[in-house]
């Protein structure tokens, strides 16, 4: 339930007025509706604050959760995901759990692009985003709603930057144009097929809510992803083909992934094969096949450290990764906490 300032603050910010008072509470209109806010020290406080969010939701033509949320968060980019299913149909326990990790790991991946970019950022400020986003899950069938904080202490508005790159990035994802298929969109794209549900096969939803409590210079984004979305990304990053080269990365872990015995960190950083530089840093999948090594990466991941991998390079499609074996991967330094 919203505070009375939360509330106060909302109808400021939706263009409600003051028109008068009854009994200790303010009166606001908008157009035709009237909506009355109780003072704080008010008896039935919770009942006065429950009529007044079912008047504005009808005012305002919205449900009534969109509104409480936006009351209670109002400086928070929210982005809802939805899945399709068929009537009565629920998700399996490792779709789900693959849902939820590909959210993190896009706010994730997303929020490092912005931290090259963004005067302020530095390598903790996407790690510090991910602990300030919240999640709520859906009324009905599967999903959630992400809260992404548009402020940050370090660099004014890294979450909305952060949101505004997601969206740009799953839109080229969507678009699936080779021409804006870079190392950002690939990891995007790959954490998206995540959302598609059982198999990768399911049609899913992403919408972008702007925070309520600022000016709103956007319109919400709805972005519909169809059933064959999540298995294709699926088929094109499966078709690997070994190379005779030995390669070697070495950066910050931006993406973990699990399915079956099958591990893949993928790392940001500069590869080089057979001792020759690739160019810029880009993100290099590696693929890590014993469980002590992936839960070393998890460790890195979870921390922000520097790690770097050798090993066989394989190819997928037109990208190239590495294969390690145990000992190729390791911790090059303890980051700064």
């Amino acid at each position: 339930m919203p505070s009375v300032d939360q509330v106060v603050d909302y109808l400021n910010a939706k263009r409600w007025g003051i028109t008068g008072h009854w009994r200790g509470a303010d009166i606001w209109t908008r157009d035709e509706f009237d909506v009355l806010v109780p003072a704080d020290d008010t008896a039935d406080l919770g009942a006065r604050l429950r009529d007044l969010l079912v008047c504005v939701a009808d005012a305002e033509e919205r449900s009534l959760r969109f509104v409480a949320r936006d009351m209670v968060l109002p400086d928070s980019d929210v982005v809802s995901y939805r899945v399709t299913l068929p009537e009565f149909a629920t998700v399996p326990l490792g779709a789900g759990l693959r849902a939820v990790r590909a959210v993190r790991d896009l706010i994730t991946t997303c929020a490092r692009a912005v931290a090259d970019d963004l005067p302020g950022a530095d390598a903790r400020t996407p790690g510090r985003l991910v602990e300030r986003t919240s999640l709520s899950t859906a009324d009905e069938g599967f999903g959630f709603d992400l809260f992404i904080p548009v402020h940050h202490d370090a660099a004014p508005r890294f979450g909305r930057a952060t949101t505004m790159r997601l969206l740009r990035t799953s839109n080229a994802a969507l678009a699936a144009d080779p021409r804006a298929v870079d190392d950002l969109v690939d990891d995007v794209s790959s954490a998206l097929a995540d959302l598609a549900g059982e198999h990768r096969g399911s049609p899913f939803d992403l919408v972008f809510h702007w925070a309520a409590g600022l000016p709103a210079d956007r319109e919400d984004t709805s972005l519909r992803f169809p059933r064959n979305f999540g298995a294709n990304v699926r088929a094109r990053r499966g078709k690997a083909v070994p190379v005779a080269a030995r390669g070697v990365v070495r950066g910050r872990v931006t993406r973990l992934a699990q399915d079956g015995p099958r591990r893949v960190v993928t790392i940001r950083g500069a590869l080089t094969l057979d001792g020759r530089p690739t160019g810029r840093e880009r993100a290099v999948r590696v693929r890590v096949d014993d469980r002590r090594t992936y839960l070393v990466a998890v460790d890195a991941h979870t921390a922000g450290l520097t790690v770097r991998a050798e090993g066989d390079v394989e190819s997928t499609g037109a990208k190239q990764g590495i294969v390690v074996e145990p000992g190729g991967f390791t911790v090059v330094d303890r980051g700064r906490g």
